[in-house]
């Protein structure tokens, strides 16, 4: 029977939450290490730090300490991730899945130096989620098979994000809810310019798979306010700013829109403008063409929690562990690898 591939967990946020639970639960997994960014949290065991009691797994901030481990892989998931450190760890020789982006990678600089920490390390790097990494990426792809022709791709994420469990810094620093609606146009929010790379990202990956480029690439945004205060785990959204947002991600070949990417957030059914999506969670991938076809998917939830896109994301991310230490060295696609399953997680309903 082969050993436990050794998994260092990078971030102890809302992916790494879920993430560990899931590592230490797998067999043919083991937890070997934890880094974490802030120095209140370095020297805690990791299992206590996310709330599910003592792992014996200490978390730390030295990063020399967890090269050191001689770990399989690392699944990378900081709040702002950054080529020179994923590099640095593909260089150590440990393959590395995120889903902070790199789903796909058109050739040039960036992808040259990711392959080239790929060949020096022998090892993958991967790029996953469940939007990037499925929704926009896998379904398009494994959609398409049925069509004649293929005449546009559409992908739109709907969502409900009242009661995301992710930091304020992440909801309002980053995402930008809760700012005045003028400054959000003004200065739009910091994570805008890296959800439009990683999404055009996905948009190549799925113009690739059907046989063409993306010629030119436009962005759109709208934010919608609130008429009353807004309590959300992340804090408090004062009447009058901004509490939906939506994006639109447009991928061209002339002058003809070919994919596009569309995102409605809201974090209060009462918004103004409004907009006609009111669903907690919904994914959907429309393909215009012959036949026309559409598919959706979300969670099976009484609306109380949107922990379904965070766990699913960071399934989609362990999932692929074995995939992709077994890959040659590389960046890696969904293109490039095996469909990614459940293996190994089956649990009869009884057992539960």
């Amino acid at each position: 029977m082969a050993a436990p591939l050794r998994v260092i967990q990078w971030a102890t946020g809302s992916i790494g939450t879920h993430a560990i639970p899931a590592i230490l639960e797998d067999p043919d997994l083991e937890l070997v290490g934890v880094w974490v960014h802030s120095e209140a949290k370095d020297g805690r065991d990791a299992g206590e730090i996310i709330g599910i009691g003592p792992i014996g797994v200490t978390a730390t901030r030295d990063i020399d300490a967890l090269l050191a481990l001689d770990a399989d892989l690392v699944l990378y998931a900081p709040l702002l991730a950054n080529v020179p450190e994923i590099c640095r760890l593909l260089e150590a020789g440990l393959n590395v899945i995120t889903p902070a982006g790199w789903s796909y990678l058109k050739d040039g600089p960036e992808k040259e130096r990711i392959e080239a920490a790929c060949t020096q390390g022998g090892v993958s790097f991967h790029g996953s989620g469940i939007h990037p990494g499925f929704a926009g990426d896998r379904l398009p792809v494994i959609l398409s098979g049925l069509s004649r022709k293929v005449e546009r791709v559409r992908v739109i994420e709907i969502c409900n994000m009242s009661v995301m469990s992710e930091s304020p810094e992440m909801v309002m620093d980053q995402l930008g809810f809760g700012l005045p609606a003028d400054e959000a146009r003004e200065n739009p929010p910091p994570l805008l310019d890296v959800m439009s790379t990683i999404f055009f990202q996905s948009m190549d990956m799925v113009a690739a798979s059907l046989g063409f480029e993306i010629e030119r690439y436009e962005k759109r945004f709208e934010f919608a306010t609130c008429p009353h205060d807004v309590e959300i785990t992340a804090g408090t959204i004062p009447a009058g700013h901004v509490a939906g947002q939506h994006y639109e991600y447009l991928g061209y070949v002339d002058d003809e829109i070919v994919v596009e990417f569309q995102t409605y957030w809201r974090m209060t059914p009462d918004l103004e403008p409004n907009w006609p999506y009111d669903e907690i969670l919904e994914y959907r991938v429309e393909i215009d063409g012959e036949p026309p076809l559409q598919l959706s998917f979300g969670p099976v939830t009484d609306g109380t929690s949107t922990e379904f896109g965070l766990l699913a994301t960071t399934m989609n991310c362990v999932n692929a562990i074995a995939a992709i230490c077994a890959a040659e060295p590389g960046m890696k696609t969904t293109l490039d690898l095996p469909p990614i399953s459940a293996q190994g997680r089956f649990v009869r309903p009884s057992a539960r």
